[in-house]
Formats: C-alpha cells, structure tokens, sequence
C-alpha cells in the first residue's frame, strides 16, 4: 500500500515538471501514459480535456494535486466495483457449473418409477361395478326391472306396434 501511495504521488510530480499543478499538455501527457490500460478513451484528445476540465474544481485550467487525486479515487472505485462484479460473475459460472456438474450424474441414472396411490385404485373399482350394474340392469327380465321403466317401455311399446302395423300394409301392396 506504501509503495502505491508513494507511485501515486511520484507520478503526479514527474508529470507536473516540479510545479504544484498539472498544466493542459502535462495532464494529458500523464492520462495517455500512465492510465491507457485502466481508462477507456486516452487516445481521443477531446475526451481527455473533457475529463480534465471536469477535474478542474476552480477552473483555474489547470489540475491540482487534490483534483489529481479525485481522479485517482474515482479510477480506483471503478476498477473495485469491476472486480467485484467479476468475482461476483466467476461465482455465478463456477456455481452453474457446479449445478450442472451435479445434474449430470443425476440424470444418467435411472428415474424410479411413480408410485401410485393408494386412492387410485379404489375409485376405479368404484366405476367399473357401476357400469356392470348398468349392464346387468339392462339385461334383467321386466319383473325385475324397477317399475317406472315398466311404464316407459309400456308407453314405447304402443306407439312401436303403430309404426310396425302401418309398415305392415305397405308392404303387402
């Protein structure tokens, strides 16, 4: 930490050339050189005398060693907070690929068959002795059948032998 402080305030007082503050070329001299891996745009000349103007608390034209070091904070901050989102996304991958992993193993093996339940088949049983007694009930002699079908199947019967005799006659002709 010691030597990164004494980098920090070394580089600030090679570039300003002994004076107290870094001057229009020094700053962007400074910004191409020392920051080109750590700041996106060091290349474009606007870019870097938007950033210095920025900087420039007094709008004196110049950058002082505080506003030097606003820069430096800000720099030091983002680099942080993209570390931290990149451990935070190798713990997500190293997870999903942990997840995944583990899901292999299980998905070769073979998945066990459903258990049916106990309810299941009671209710079945229920259905099918209700239809064979459907089926019975039809199949029943008409003493057995209860006495309203009686009387259905009496009022049918009449109006069939009606159809059936006036079939008959034309059938003889």
């Amino acid at each position: 930490m010691e030597a990164a402080i004494k980098t920090v305030v070394g580089v600030f007082l090679k570039s300003a050339k002994g004076k107290e503050n870094l001057g229009a070329k020094e700053f962007q001299s400074l910004v191409k050189n020392q920051l080109k891996n750590i700041l996106v745009g060091t290349e474009d000349n606007e870019a870097v005398k938007n950033m210095r103007k920025d900087l420039d608390n007094n709008q004196d034209g110049k950058v002082s060693f505080q506003e030097y070091m606003t820069l430096i904070g800000y720099l030091a901050e983002s680099v942080s907070t993209q570390r931290c989102r990149e451990n935070e996304s190798q713990a997500e991958s190293s997870a999903q690929e942990t997840a995944a992993a583990n899901a292999e193993p299980q998905q070769a093996e073979p998945k066990e068959e459903p258990k049916v339940e106990p309810q299941a088949e009671p209710q079945a049983a229920k259905e099918e002795p209700a239809v064979e007694e459907a089926a019975a009930e039809e199949e029943k002699p008409e003493e057995e059948k209860p006495e309203e079908e009686k009387a259905e199947q009496d009022e049918v019967q009449p109006a069939e032998k009606q159809a059936e005799e006036q079939n008959k006659p034309e059938e003889a002709s």
